[in-house]
């Protein structure tokens, strides 16, 4: 920051921001006025509005403020200031005004402000400090970092410490002693109560809901936290950008990482407890434009205890696949894209062969899941463990079994075979779209077609399809396209009885509830190792297999679809169908000659300068549908987006659905009431730091009471005054 002349002269009084960008020339009238609109709307400061549009950016807003108010300019990035200089301006004033003190001096104190034309803010600052104040301008951002910075327990425990402790049953079971080189700072900052708290309740609200990898995403003005649940991936909420700091350094801290390496990727692992069970945690950071990355796998101790019983294979497959597995020599291939559940596959079978009988050995990276009785090797390509290396030592230890988690590449694969042909019973994985393309894929690897032949003794293709929620089933309607494709699988029409789920609590409103596999099942009978051949295909692979009786998973898929385990969307999703036979008359073809069209060059017209800003969303739960009415159509009337339900449960849906800003809610309502609506908001990270308003006809102590500590943050009785409702939305908003 460069430093300010002793006596710095005020900003004129009567001049504001946009006057001033205007004079300078940085925007036009057009562009102020509009952005005057959006602010009348949004209720956000005019520099961040003007960055929003794209017109300017803060740091070229801030020179223009300093150069024609011919104050001081300067960046507060690498800025230490004093913490008796802190002192000098509460953390409630600094936030509200957008101003950091910066140096104390004789007669005065020296702030650097965002907007230095805020009187309003001058005025606070002149009355609280009872000096006077010299004025100097910098970037809105390197304000905001500096709060944060020297503002950062106030800050942490007003956004963090409310509403109920999700995570209270997560225990950490292990910590590492920090090492000295570490930072103080972020050390004191990882311990901080709200810190635990809030990175404690996303572990334990992950495990509730079943997800398979939590992501800490770091953006410009906010942390985005996703979860990917029944592999899809799901957004929970948005935090503020100021908690990230210290919650990448809680979850290094737990999972043995070095929080003072912020530039290169780590990884590590963690073990929490939750319920009465051990979660094993594996934690990838990685750097990002606006911070760290973090990425973690949480590993469910049930998977490595499941069978091939367990994973839904039907009856005729599940019968091939332990005649496969019973033979005493040969590879077995599990085929699917990254993220099908090849591994658990792999484990539910080893733990139907691990008896102590047998010596079971695996290769794997990394290993996923401890399982007693069977011998795990991690591949560390460093100490010159790979696939291969670490396949060719297991060897010589004696083995009966042998799992090798992946085969990636020609000399992988030749030891496989080869171990296959010595006496072992060799299971791995393979990345191909189905199974007779794992025959193509192991020629092209470098294995002889006669190795292929005599030692493969089956192959199994798989994807993971989302389940029903029994608890909200029913039936569903067939779109045409797909009936298409489906009817050379079915006996007739009348076959087509399929199921879906409409969404209900239990299930987050998304109608589905865990996963399940569907498989083809290729076995290698004497026939298909006659035709292996250097020249053979996939598609001539796969006709002959069908001749022996090898069905394609879609036909799996569009079985349990219709045994209303899954959805058809989901099959066809995961694996569609192949389309059989000519297409039907009502089937559009390519456009003929005739029927082809240009499209004529329009005269475009000239692009606005400016970009648009997406109004706040406003949920309104009411039973009333009068008052529903008269406050949609208020809010509409001063730019807010609008959505109304007409109880709590109908309230909760449609919070998963239409992720509001802020929610309106009665107290006394049919089906859930206001209370408990909006204790059930509290209890989910996902809904739990989206504002709630109680608007209700009861006035009294008691009621108000009950519903603020429920986790509301407004009360208001009815008749409403719209003044008062839009003030009371416009504090709870900021």
């Amino acid at each position: 920051m460069s430093s300010p002349d002793n006596h710095t002269t005020p900003p004129p009084k009567k001049m504001r921001m946009g006057e001033i960008l205007v004079k300078s020339g940085l925007i036009d009238d057009n562009t102020l006025n509009k952005a005057l609109e959006i602010q009348q709307i949004h209720k956000k400061r005019l520099g961040q509005i003007l960055v929003d549009m794209g017109v300017a950016d803060e740091v070229i807003i801030a020179k223009t403020l300093a150069r024609q108010l011919k104050i001081p300019y300067g960046r507060l990035d690498n800025v230490k200031i004093a913490k008796e200089v802190i002192d000098l301006v509460p953390a409630e004033l600094a936030e509200n005004h957008l101003v950091i003190p910066i140096k104390k001096r004789e007669n005065s104190i020296l702030v650097a402000m965002a907007n230095p034309l805020d009187l309003y803010a001058l005025n606070d600052l002149r009355f609280f400090t009872q000096t006077r104040i010299d004025v100097a301008v910098a970037p809105e951002s390197d304000v905001l970092d500096a709060i944060e910075r020297h503002y950062p327990k106030k800050s942490l425990k007003k956004s963090l410490d409310s509403g109920p402790d999700i995570g209270g049953d997560i225990e950490v079971i292990q910590e590492r002693d920090p090492n000295e080189k570490e930072a103080h700072e972020l050390l004191v900052l990882t311990e901080l109560p709200p810190i635990v708290r809030f990175t404690n309740s996303v572990l334990a609200d992950a495990i509730k809901l079943k997800a398979s990898d939590i992501h800490i995403e770091p953006q410009k003005n906010s942390v985005v936290i996703r979860y990917r649940v029944d592999g899809v991936m799901r957004e929970i909420m948005q935090a503020d950008k100021h908690i990230h700091a210290g919650v990448v350094s809680r979850i290094k801290i737990i999972s043995n990482l070095d929080i003072s390496i912020k530039r290169k990727p780590q990884d590590g692992k963690a073990q929490v407890k939750h319920g009465g069970k051990v979660y094993d945690l594996r934690v990838s950071t990685l750097p990002t434009s606006y911070g760290e990355k973090v990425t973690i796998r949480i590993l469910n101790p049930a998977t490595a205890e499941m069978n091939p019983e367990d994973l839904g294979f039907a009856d005729r497959d599940l019968k091939r696949g332990m005649g496969a597995i019973s033979m005493p020599q040969g590879i077995i291939l599990v085929t699917g894209p990254t993220g099908s559940g090849k591994t658990s596959t792999l484990y539910a079978c080893l733990n139907k062969l691990n008896t102590p009988e047998v010596n079971i050995v695996t290769v794997e990276d990394p290993v996923e899941f401890d399982v007693e009785g069977i011998n795990q090797v991690q591949i560390h390509p460093a100490a010159g463990i790979t696939f291969a290396a670490g396949l060719r030592s297991i060897l010589r230890q004696d083995p009966d079994i042998v799992l090798v988690g992946e085969i990636r590449d020609s000399e992988t694969a030749v030891t496989a075979f080869q171990a296959a042909q010595t006496g072992h019973l060799v299971l791995s994985t393979l990345h191909t779209n189905d199974a007779p393309s794992a025959v193509i894929r192991l020629m092209d690897l470098g294995i002889d077609p006669f190795l292929v032949s005599a030692s493969l003794i089956a192959i199994l293709g798989q994807r993971l399809v989302r389940k029903i929620c029994e608890h909200c089933k029913v039936p569903d309607s067939v779109p045409p396209e797909h009936m298409r494709l489906i009817l050379p699988y079915l006996k007739g029409p009348e076959e087509a009885v399929f199921w879906k789920g409409a969404g209900c609590e239990a299930c987050q409103f998304t109608g589905y509830s865990g996963r399940m596999g569907i498989f083809e099942v290729l076995m290698m009978t004497p026939g298909l190792r006659r035709i292996i051949a250097p020249d053979l295909s996939a598609v001539e692979l796969k006709e002959a297999a069908e001749k022996e009786g090898f069905q394609a998973m879609a036909i799996d898929g569009i079985t349990k679809a219709m045994e209303g385990l899954t959805t058809l969307d989901e099959v066809f999703r995961a694996a569609p169908p192949e389309a059989k036979g000519p297409a039907t008359s009502d089937m559009p073809g390519p456009p003929g000659p005739e029927e082809a069209w240009t499209e004529e060059p329009s005269v475009s017209e000239p692009k606005a300068p400016v970009a648009s800003v997406t109004p706040k969303k406003i949920l309104v739960v009411d039973d009333n549908p009068v008052i529903v009415k008269l406050l949609k159509h208020f809010l509409e009337t001063e730019g807010y987006l609008v959505a109304t339900a007409g109880d709590g449960l109908e309230g909760l849906k449609m919070t998963a659905t239409e992720r509001p800003s802020l929610i309106i809610t009665d107290m006394l309502m049919p089906k859930m009431d206001g209370i408990t609506f909006i204790k059930k908001l509290k209890s989910q990270m996902s809904t739990r730091f989206i504002p709630v308003i109680m608007l209700t006809a009861k006035d009294d102590v008691k009621s108000e009471v009950e519903v603020i500590d429920a986790g509301a943050d407004d009360y208001l009785t009815k008749p409403v005054v719209p003044e008062r409702l839009l003030a009371r939305i416009g504090r709870v908003l900021s």
